[in-house]
C-alpha cells in the first residue's frame, strides 16, 4: 500500500481503572456540553474498537468521563475519539444478525508509529452509495454476510489538517445550538477527523468488490478505514437522551435516511393561507424601486508619463486625461502594449502593493522602465484571457447573477420538505403572534400545542391547552395572545395548530422540520442552491443535470472496417498492436478471444460471428489465456475472464482516477437529461424552494430578459418584511441584469453552458461582469474589447464604456475598430512601424486632430483617404453543398459556397457560425476524407467534397499553456538553432549536444530557475508575482551555454531577436528562412522568437498557427478555415492579411472565414449571413451571394452595418 493511503492518529486520552476516560490536556475543551448525552461511543485501542457505553458523569475541567466497570474496556488502552451517540444516526430499529460471531478484534488498525491505513474507498455513482473494498473482500464478505447493516468507519479527509486537528469546540449546525466542545459533536473538525455510521446492506457485488448501501452523508472517494456488522445487542440503545436542540430530530436511522424519489410535491404554506385573510399584506407602489443613482465627480488633469522606455518605446512623454476615454492604436507590435499594460498599468500594480505595506512582496516585482507617471490612479484591466470552459459554468456562474438569487432565495424562500411537499417556515413567537395580527378584525382563532402528528381538533387531552381568541384591532385585547402561543409551542415541542373561524387550519413552527413525516433539515443558506456543493448537488448526476449511459452503437463507429484497421477508437490500431504486444488486457483480450473462437480479425466488424461480437462487447464469464511476446523480448501469459468492451467503458467511468481518464469513456456514452432532478441539478431540498409560487430551478433556467421581468414583479408582490430583507440584493441585481440587458445579451438562459456560448457573447459578458461595478475615480485599461463582436453590438459596447466614464472613470483602451476609436475623447497613436521600427509617439489628439495628421497610419484610415481593398476573382463552378446542418441552435440548414474563393461567414453573436463550421463543416468534410460515409449527426447531404484534399482548421486557442512554449518551439524553428549551435566548432570542442541549447533540459537550463528565466514569489490571497532570475538574469540557459556563440551571438541573443531581424541573421540557412519568411508574411515581424506562447494574443496564436501550417502545407485543393483572423490587426495588418489570403486562394486554395470585421466582409467572394438573432432566434441562413446580394437585404444586420460603413465613407470623400 503507498505511504500517501496512511493517515496519522493522535490519541486524545487513555482508559483509567476501566471505568473512565481521561482526556488529554490539550483537548478537554471538547467536552463541553457532552454530559447533556445518556450515551456515548467511544473509539479506542490499535485494534479500533467502538463501544456505545453509558455515561455517569463528566468532569469537564478535569477531563474526566466515568463510566460502569462492566463495559469491558481495557486499562490504560490508548482512546482515539468520543462521539455523542445520535439515535437517528446510531440506532436501527430493525436490523436482522446471524447467530452472533465472536467480533474479530485482534487486527491491528493503528501501527507502531500511530498511522491508519485505508482498506478501500466510499463512493458515489448516480445517486447510489458503494464500498470497495479491494484485496480484502472476501474476508471482510464472510464477516458480513447475513446481517442487515454495517458500521462504517471512514476518514474525512478534507479536514486532516492542522488548523482542524486543533481545534477544541465548534458551532454545530444544529438549530438553536450552543458553541460545544467537539466530542458533543459529529463534526468532522475534531483531532483524528473520523466518521462512524449505521447503513443497510443492499447488494454484494462480488465481480467489483464491492458492497451498495443505503444513503451515506460522505463524500466521493472517501477513504475506508474499517467495516463491521451492526448488532442489537451492543450498538442499540432502547432508552437514551438528546440535549434540547436536537430533541426533534429522528428516533431512528430508518427515520433518517433521505427518500430518492425525483417527485417534487409542493403544498401550500401557512404563510400563503394567511394572505387569503390579510388586511395589509402586499405593497401597493414601488414605481422608482430600481432607479440608478449617477455620480458626478468630474476631474479635468491627467496621467503624466515622461520618459517611458519599457520594451520597444523611444523615450516617449505622454499624457492621459482623466475621465475621459483614450484610444491608443498603432499597427501590431508598434509598443501599444508596453506602453499600456507594461507600463501604465503595471505600475499601478506595483503602487498598489506598495500601498498596503507588502514592500516584502513588492521587491519582487520590477519596476517599468521610465522617468516620471504622476497622477496614476488604481487600475483595472480587462484582457483578452477567456473565460473558463468548464461544464459546471454556466452563465448564471460566470456573470454571479446566481449568487444574488442563492441569497435572495436563501433569505425570504420558502421551503418545502423533500419528501411530503410540506412547506417548512421557522417563525419566532412573536412572528407567529404578528402574521395572526394581520388577520381582519373579528377573526376568530383558536390555538392549539402540536400533539405529535394529530392533524385533528376532535380529540383535545386537555381543553386548557386549547386558547380561543377573536381579532381585534386594539392592541391592549390581544396582550395575552402572545404568551398563548409561546406556551402552546413550549407544550407542543415547537409547532402548533391555529384554526381559522372554525374552517382554516394552519400549523405554525418554530423548528426546521417537517412535523407531517418528521424529516429534518438543516438551515437554508445560499450554498443549498449549489450545484457544486457535494452536500446540495444532485447525487445520481453530481450536480451537472445530464445522465451519462454508454451507448454500443458508439463502441464500433466504423463497422466496414475490421477490428485490426480501427473500426473502433476503443482498441485504436490493433494491427499494431498484434505485431508488437504487451499486457494490455483490454487490446489482448480481443486477440485471445479471436484464437480461440478461430475468428478472423482481417474481416470487417459487420461480418463478424454475432457470438463474437457479443462477447467482446459484453464480456463472458469465460476465461480465456492471451500469450504474448513484443520485440523488446518481454514476455506473458495472461488468463482472465472476457471482460468485453461494455464493462471496461464502465469501469472507466466509475472508477477512473481523473478526469482525463473518464474522457475516453465519455466518447463512448450518450448523454441524456437526469431522471432524478429533471436537469435541475440540485437535490430535492435546493429544487424545492419558492419565492410566491415560483421555485429556484426555474428562476435559474429563466433567460435575463424573463429574470428581470420576475423581479420587475417582486417589490409589489413581496410583503414589507420580506422585501426589506431583500432589497439592497434586488437593487443590485437589477442594476447588473440592465446592463446585460444593454449589450443585447437579453436573450440568454442563466443555466446555458458556457462551453455552447460563441465568443461575441462570450466578450460581451466579460466586458459587462467587469464594467458592472458602481466604481469611481479608477483607471480602466480595456485591450481589444469589440473582438468578437458584430457590428450592431458596438454602439451598446460604446453607451456601456461611456457609461462607466459617467462614473467619475478614466479609460483607457486599445483597440484597432473604427467605431470605438471615433467614440473617444482623445487618440495615442503609436508607431510608426512595429518592433524596432516603433515605439514613437505618431499623433496624439482628439479624432478630428488626428485624421488631419499625415503622419499618422491610423489618421488615414479613419478618415478613409486609404481603404482596404483586394482583387476579386470570378467564380468557379465548383461548389460544395450541404442540406440539413443541424447543431446547437442551427435549423437544419442548407449552404452552399465556392471552390477556389474566399467566403466569409457572418452574422451576429450567437447566430449559428461557430457551430455551422465547427460542428458541421469540419467533421462533415473530415469523415468523408477519411473514408466515414456515416454524416447524419451533422447533416442530411454533401456534394462537391471530391473537390477538397485537406481541411486546415486555424482557430484562436493558445499555442501553449506554460511560460517554457514559445513561437520557435510552436513553429519547429527551435530545434533548427539548436542543431546550429551544436555544429559550430566551439560546441563541438566541448561535448555539446543539442539537447545542451533547450532550456527546458537540465543540460542547458539554469539550474536556480530551472530554465523559466525567473522566479514565481506566492503572495496569500494575491496574483502570483514573478521576478527576474538572481543567477541567469532572465536568460533561462546556464553560463557555460551562453559562450557558445554563432556568427557573433549566443543563444538568448538569437531567441530575443525579432522575425524581422532574424531574416537577415539567418539569410544563408534556406530552412530557417523559409519559416521566418512565413511568419514575416503572417504580419509577425515584430514578435520575439523567444516570446512565450501566454503572452500572445488569440490573433496572434492564430497567425503563428497559420504560418505553420503554410510551411508544412504547399498543397492545393486545400480549405483554410479562420476564425475571426482580424482579432488585434491594424487596417495596416489587415490589408497585408488580406494579401496573403488572396495568395493562398490564387494558389488553388478555398478559404472560410468566420469574421465580423467589414473590410474582410466587403472583400470576400461569397457571404453566407446567419441570424436573425442569436441563440433560439439565430441558426437560420439570412441571405448567401456576393456583396452586391447582400445589400439588398433590408433586415440582414451585416448588410445594413455595410451600407452605414459605405455611406461615412462617401461622407469623408464629399467632404
Amino acid at each position: 500500500m503507498n505511504r500517501d493511503e496512511y493517515f496519522n492518529v493522535y490519541e486524545i486520552g487513555r482508559v483509567k481503572e476501566r471505568n473512565k476516560i481521561v482526556i488529554n490536556k490539550s483537548f478537554v475543551k471538547g467536552l463541553k456540553h457532552l454530559a447533556l448525552f445518556s450515551h456515548i461511543i467511544v473509539i479506542f485501542s490499535k485494534e479500533l474498537i467502538q463501544k456505545t457505553i453509558e455515561i455517569n458523569n463528566v468532569d469537564e475541567k478535569k477531563g474526566i468521563i466515568t463510566f460502569n466497570e462492566d463495559n469491558n474496556l481495557e486499562d490504560n488502552v490508548p482512546v482515539y475519539d468520543v462521539k455523542p451517540y445520535f439515535p437517528c444516526e446510531d440506532r436501527v430499529k430493525e436490523s436482522f444478525s446471524p447467530k452472533i460471531k465472536e467480533a474479530d478484534n485482534k487486527k491491528v488498525f493503528v501501527n507502531s508509529k500511530n498511522e491508519i491505513a485505508t482498506i478501500g474507498n466510499l463512493k458515489k455513482i448516480n445517486g447510489e452509495d458503494f464500498i470497495y473494498i479491494g484485496n480484502d473482500f472476501e474476508n471482510i464478505y464472510e464477516e458480513l454476510r447475513g446481517y442487515s447493516h454495517i458500521k462504517i468507519m471512514w476518514w474525512f479527509s478534507r479536514f486532516d489538517e492542522a488548523k482542524y486537528r486543533r481545534a477544541t469546540e465548534c458551532d454545530p449546525p444544529y438549530e438553536n445550538a450552543p458553541r460545544t466542545g467537539i466530542f458533543a459533536s459529529r463534526s468532522p473538525v475534531r483531532p483524528n477527523p473520523i466518521a462512524l455510521t449505521t447503513a443497510q446492506i443492499l447488494e454484494f457485488d462480488k465481480n467489483l468488490k464491492r458492497i451498495k448501501v443505503s444513503k451515506l452523508d460522505s463524500f466521493n472517494n472517501t477513504p475506508l478505514i474499517k467495516i463491521f456488522p451492526y448488532i442489537d445487542v451492543n450498538d442499540k440503545v432502547e432508552v437514551c437522551s438528546v440535549p434540547n436542540w436536537l430533541k426533534h430530530w429522528q428516533e431512528w436511522v430508518e427515520e433518517f435516511e433521505k427518500e430518492h424519489t425525483s417527485q417534487l410535491y409542493i403544498k401550500e404554506s401557512s404563510l400563503d393561507i394567511i394572505k387569503k385573510y390579510s388586511h395589509n399584506n402586499i405593497n401597493k407602489e414601488k414605481k422608482d424601486f430600481y432607479k440608478n443613482q449617477y455620480i458626478d465627480d468630474k476631474k479635468t488633469e491627467g496621467i503624466v508619463i515622461k520618459g517611458a522606455r519599457q520594451k520597444n518605446l523611444k523615450n516617449i512623454d505622454v499624457t492621459i486625461p482623466y475621465n475621459k476615454i483614450t484610444a491608443v492604436t498603432g499597427v501590431s507590435g508598434s509598443g501599444k502594449s508596453s506602453l499600456i499594460f507594461d507600463t501604465l498599468y503595471s505600475e499601478s500594480q506595483r503602487r498598489f502593493m506598495e500601498s498596503i505595506g507588502n514592500s516584502a512582496n513588492n521587491a519582487c516585482r520590477e519596476k517599468p522602465d521610465f522617468d516620471m507617471i504622476n497622477g496614476l490612479p488604481p487600475a483595472i484591466s480587462i484582457s483578452q484571457k477567456s473565460i473558463s470552459r468548464n461544464p459546471r459554468s454556466t452563465v448564471g456562474t460566470i456573470t454571479e447573477i446566481y449568487n444574488y438569487l442563492r441569497n435572495i432565495f436563501s433569505t425570504i424562500g420558502i421551503r418545502h420538505c423533500p419528501n411530503c411537499g410540506s412547506a417548512i417556515i421557522p417563525l419566532s413567537s412573536h412572528e407567529i403572534y404578528e402574521k395572526l395580527m394581520e388577520l381582519p378584525a373579528n377573526t376568530r382563532i383558536l390555538i392549539k400545542p402540536y400533539n405529535n402528528g394529530d392533524l385533528s381538533y376532535n380529540h383535545v387531552i386537555n381543553k386548557n391547552l386549547v386558547y380561543e381568541h377573536v381579532i381585534l384591532r386594539e392592541k391592549n385585547n390581544e396582550k395575552n395572545m402572545l404568551k398563548n402561543i409561546e406556551e402552546a409551542l413550549n407544550i407542543g415541542n415547537g409547532a402548533i395548530y391555529v384554526l381559522i373561524n372554525d374552517y382554516e387550519k394552519i400549523l405554525f413552527q418554530e423548528k426546521q422540520m417537517c412535523y407531517e413525516c418528521k424529516h429534518l433539515m438543516f438551515e437554508l443558506t445560499p450554498s443549498t442552491f449549489s450545484y457544486n456543493n457535494p452536500d446540495c448537488m444532485c447525487q445520481v448526476c453530481n450536480g451537472l443535470g445530464i445522465h451519462r449511459e454508454i451507448d454500443c452503437s458508439l463502441i464500433v463507429s466504423k463497422p466496414n472496417k475490421s477490428i485490426l484497421d480501427g473500426a473502433s477508437s476503443l482498441w485504436g490500431n490493433l494491427r499494431k498492436f498484434k505485431e508488437n504486444p504487451n499486457a494490455n488486457w483490454s487490446k489482448g483480450e480481443v486477440l485471445a478471444l479471436a484464437e480461440n473462437m478461430k475468428v478472423d480479425l482481417e474481416l470487417p466488424w459487420c461480418e463478424l460471428p454475432q457470438e463474437f461480437r457479443e462477447k467482446i462487447i459484453w464480456g463472458t464469464e469465460d476465461e480465456i489465456t492471451y500469450v504474448y511476446k513484443n520485440q523488446n523480448g518481454r514476455s506473458g501469459e495472461i488468463t482472465r475472464k472476457v471482460e468485453g468492451a461494455y464493462n471496461y467503458i464502465k469501469r472507466l467511468y466509475e472508477n477512473g482516477s481523473n478526469e482525463s481518464i473518464k474522457r475516453i469513456a465519455y466518447e463512448f456514452m450518450k448523454e441524456d437529461i437526469c431522471n432524478s432532478c429533471n436537469g435541475e441539478r440540485l437535490n430535492k431540498e435546493g429544487r424545492s424552494v419558492e419565492i410566491l409560487g415560483v421555485r429556484y430551478p426555474v428562476v435559474a433556467a429563466m433567460t435575463i430578459d424573463e429574470l428581470k421581468k420576475w423581479i420587475e414583479e417582486l417589490p409589489d408582490a413581496l410583503q414589507e418584511s420580506e422585501l426589506n430583507k431583500v432589497e439592497p440584493l434586488l437593487k443590485k441585481l437589477y442594476r447588473k441584469i440592465d446592463l446585460y440587458i444593454k449589450m443585447g445579451l437579453n436573450y440568454l438562459a442563466l443555466n446555458r453552458s458556457v462551453a455552447t456560448l460563441s465568443g461575441g457573447e462570450l466578450q460581451r459578458l466579460k466586458i459587462v461582469k467587469q464594467l458592472n461595478g458602481e466604481i469611481t475615480n479608477m483607471l480602466y485599461v480595456l485591450d481589444e474589447p469589440s473582438t468578437g463582436l458584430h457590428p450592431k453590438d458596438y454602439d451598446k459596447l460604446i453607451m456601456i464604456i461611456k457609461e462607466l466614464k459617467d462614473y467619475g472613470n478614466t479609460i483607457v483602451i486599445v483597440d484597432h475598430n473604427k467605431e470605438i476609436i471615433k467614440c473617444a475623447d482623445y487618440i495615442i497613436d503609436i508607431g510608426k512601424g512595429a518592433g524596432i521600427n516603433g515605439g514613437n509617439i505618431v499623433a496624439q489628439g482628439t479624432v478630428i486632430e488626428v485624421m488631419d495628421n499625415e503622419s499618422s497610419e491610423t489618421g488615414k484610415y479613419l478618415c478613409n483617404k486609404k481603404t482596404i481593398e483586394i482583387e476579386k476573382l470570378k467564380l468557379s463552378d465548383k461548389w460544395i453543398k450541404i442540406e440539413g446542418a443541424r447543431g446547437n441552435n442551427l435549423k437544419n440548414i442548407d449552404i452552399r459556397f465556392p471552390i477556389g474563393a474566399i467566403t466569409c461567414i457572418t452574422g451576429v453573436s450567437g447566430s449559428g457560425k461557430s457551430t455551422l463550421v465547427s460542428k458541421v463543416i469540419c467533421p462533415v468534410l473530415r469523415n468523408k476524407l477519411e473514408g466515414k460515409d456515416d454524416i447524419s449527426r451533422f447533416c442530411d447531404y454533401i456534394s462537391g467534397e471530391n473537390h477538397v484534399k485537406q481541411i486546415i482548421y486555424v482557430d484562436q486557442r493558445p499555442i501553449g499553456r506554460t511560460s517554457r512554449s514559445n513561437i520557435a518551439t510552436y513553429v519547429d524553428l527551435m530545434d533548427e538553432i539548436k542543431k546550429l549551435f551544436a555544429s559550430t566548432n566551439a560546441a563541438k570542442t566541448r561535448g555539446y549536444k543539442d539537447s545542451k541549447f533547450s532550456f527546458n533540459s537540465k543540460n542547458g537550463g539554469c539550474e536556480k530557475c530551472n530554465g523559466d528565466g525567473s522566479i514565481c514569489n506566492h503572495i496569500s490571497f494575491m496574483e502570483d508575482i514573478w521576478s527576474t532570475c538572481p543567477v541567469c538574469k532572465g536568460k533561462k540557459y546556464k553560463k557555460e551555454v551562453l559562450e557558445i556563440k554563432y556568427n557573433g551571438k549566443n543563444i538568448y541573443e538569437v531567441l530575443e531577436m525579432t522575425v524581422e531581424e532574424a531574416l537577415n541573421f539567418f539569410i544563408e540557412q534556406s530552412k530557417v528562412y523559409k519559416i521566418l519568411e512565413t511568419l514575416f508574411e503572417v504580419g509577425l515581424g515584430y514578435i520575439k522568437l523567444g516570446q512565450s506562447a501566454t503572452t500572445l494574443s488569440g490573433g496572434e496564436a492564430q497567425r503563428i498557427k497559420l504560418s505553420k501550417e503554410l510551411c508544412l502545407n504547399q498543397l492545393s485543393d486545400c480549405i483554410y478555415i479562420f476564425d475571426e483572423p482580424t482579432s488585434g490587426l491594424h487596417f495596416s495588418d489587415i490589408q497585408n492579411l488580406l494579401v496573403l489570403f488572396n495568395k493562398i486562394r490564387n494558389n488553388g486554395n478555398t478559404i472560410l472565414i468566420i469574421e465580423h470585421n467589414l473590410d474582410i466582409i466587403k472583400n470576400a467572394d461569397w457571404i453566407i449571413d446567419l441570424g436573425l438573432e442569436g441563440a433560439a432566434l439565430g441558426g437560420n441562413v439570412i441571405m448567401q451571394g456576393t456583396v452586391v446580394d447582400l445589400l439588398g437585404v433590408d433586415y440582414s444586420y451585416t448588410a445594413r452595418a455595410l451600407k452605414q460603413s459605405k455611406e461615412k465613407i462617401l461622407k469623408c470623400i464629399w467632404n
